[in-house]
């Protein structure tokens, strides 16, 4: 099997154009992956497989990614010449979730490769893995943990400067808030590096890791690895964030991005509005003992300063987002702001830009 999956390298499978199954769950909540990937890679994609949403566009669904079709099956894809179908949803799943395995025969069958982002590894069902052999194609196990070392703080001795988004709960907007602050640093004039620590941050961005998929004592080297790849060349760092230290079930993978990436800087997320966790509906700590408590377990070698807390405000109008921006400053002390609201970015890049000069001068002076 071994030899099938070398047959690509995952970056050359991630920039293919791609088909994305989203089966019964397409949308900006229900499959974060796919949402991701039409926001970033939608030139990429040429279709979603949703059956009961078949029949409109992803613009109809997100908002957003403009005239892309909803299709019920894969067979309805394949006139839109896909070259791979990913799975747009993560599962944590022991089982390969019912009604999958025909969509995934027939995308087999018919050439496509498979990036799938669930933790059940797809070639372990030998119909599937027969299918895969037959074929030649590749399959890439988002959640197969590479060989990394243990966190020996290594990060210390890059020059670049590192920065995390870290956040209130799961599914909330890290992934967004990091990706839009390295897109606008680079265009600003800043050469960053983005480090993946997720399946749709990987799949954007063409390297990284799934931190999850990785043995609990690993996770931090996991990611002292990708940030120190992420900064070859580079003058910033933006750290992918995941769970949230008040998360029942993330917490341990949160933490070990905080000790891992070692950041400079914190940018805080937070849905709008939003009171109890998802999945749990456990009630979300205050924000700013939240933004206090992982300031405080940054490590003594470089403690961190949060500079900015990143909101999402899908749902709410400009003036209803402003409105609760201020609430949300004027309970923080920092500033509130969109990045994917217009000019949210370049305000990030700014306030980060601005943290840094600020964090710089003061170092000078104790000299």
């Amino acid at each position: 099997m071994e030899e099938d999956v070398d047959q690509l390298n995952h970056a050359e499978l991630a920039d293919k154009d791609f088909v994305l199954f989203a089966e019964g769950c397409f949308g900006l909540f229900t499959s974060k992956i796919a949402a991701s990937l039409i926001r970033y890679r939608g030139d990429r994609c040429v279709a979603v497989i949703d059956s009961r949403k078949a029949g409109r566009t992803v613009q109809d669904v997100l908002g957003y990614g403009g005239a892309i079709p909803i299709v019920g099956r894969v067979e309805h894809a394949l006139p839109l010449r896909p070259e791979v179908l990913v799975v747009g949803k993560g599962l944590h799943s022991a089982e390969l979730p019912s009604g999958w395995k025909p969509h995934l025969l027939t995308a087999v069958r018919n050439g496509l490769h498979l990036i799938n982002s669930i933790h059940y590894r797809l070639t372990d069902d030998p119909d599937i893995a027969r299918a895969v052999r037959e074929q030649g194609v590749t399959v890439w196990e988002t959640k197969d943990a590479p060989a990394v070392p243990l966190n020996k703080a290594r990060v210390l001795d890059l020059d670049t400067w590192v920065v995390h988004t870290c956040g209130s709960d799961s599914n909330i907007g890290k992934k967004t808030a990091a990706l839009q602050i390295w897109h606008e640093a680079n265009r600003s004039g800043i050469p960053t590096g983005f480090a993946a620590t997720g399946q749709s941050g990987m799949l954007i961005s063409g390297h990284g890791i799934a931190v999850d998929g990785v043995p609990g004592d690993f996770m931090a080297g996991a990611v002292e690895h990708v940030v120190t790849e992420a900064a070859a060349g580079n003058e910033w760092v933006v750290v992918e964030g995941q769970g949230s230290l008040n998360h029942i079930g993330f917490s341990g993978v949160a933490l070990a991005i905080l000790h891992g990436a070692l950041p400079h800087a914190l940018v805080f997320c937070h849905r709008l509005g939003a009171e109890r966790t998802k999945v749990w509906e456990t009630p979300i700590i205050p924000l700013p003992e939240l933004i206090r408590m992982n300031e405080e377990l940054t490590v003594f070698e470089r403690p961190a300063e949060t500079v900015a807390v990143s909101v999402n405000s899908v749902g709410f109008t400009e003036e209803d987002y402003r409105k609760e921006a201020e609430k949300l400053e004027a309970d923080t002390g920092l500033p509130v702001v969109d990045p994917v609201r217009a000019g949210g970015a370049a305000r990030l890049v700014d306030i980060l830009r601005a943290h840094r000069r600020e964090t710089a001068d003061r170092q000078r002076a104790r000299r």
